[in-house]
């Protein structure tokens, strides 16, 4: 069962049409670690089912998923809930 993540930052490449890294905080049974990982290592862990990440808006949690492009690479949209952090 993956574990639940929030995302508080998202850094995107100079041309905003790409995102490079998200971080944020974890909580956990020790309390809560801040964290950071490139694109392409959380789209590993969203498939190996380990973490799964979400933004807070407005108290509600909002879920970010993996999106597979047409030519086959696989990327976590700027769009959505993350084009509130941005």
């Amino acid at each position: 069962m993956a574990a639940p993540a929030q995302v508080t930052w998202a850094k995107v490449a100079d041309n905003g049409a790409q995102l490079l890294a998200i971080g944020g905080v974890r909580k956990s049974f020790f309390g809560k670690s801040q964290w950071r990982l490139s694109t392409e290592e959380a789209i590993a862990m969203i498939e190996q089912d380990e973490w799964r990440f979400f933004v807070e808006i407005d108290d509600e949690r909002a879920w970010l998923d993996v999106l597979e492009e047409p030519d086959g690479s696989k990327t976590i949209s700027a769009d959505g809930p993350l084009r509130n952090l941005l």
